[in-house]
């Protein structure tokens, strides 16, 4: 049975990416750790460490709005993103 808030054929223009069955932020947070541990050469662990990681991302990301990677990346990162108008995430309380 499919779930309703995230259909395994996109529907409509606004829909996610996907890749396969995937939210697309969901697999590239997989396929970073399965091409680590290919290069490293720990595959299995890192491609079970990175299905578990994939699995609570999901998991968290349920019922929250479709930008929540981005969310997360801009209050834990030290980096911009490329937001000119935004002030850094660091600077928590704002004068004015």
């Amino acid at each position: 049975m499919a779930n309703q808030d995230s259909p395994t054929i996109p529907t409509r223009l606004d829909d996610p990416p996907k890749f396969m069955w995937w939210d697309f932020d969901v697999a590239m947070l997989f396929m970073s750790f399965f091409v680590f541990g290919l290069i490293t050469g720990w595959l299995v662990s890192f491609t079970v460490f990175g299905l578990v990681m994939a699995w609570l991302y999901r998991k968290a990301k349920f019922g929250q709005h479709r930008a929540y990677g981005m969310h997360l990346l801009y209050w834990h990162l030290p980096v911009s993103l490329g937001m000119k108008a935004t002030p850094p995430s660091s600077i928590r309380e704002l004068i004015g």
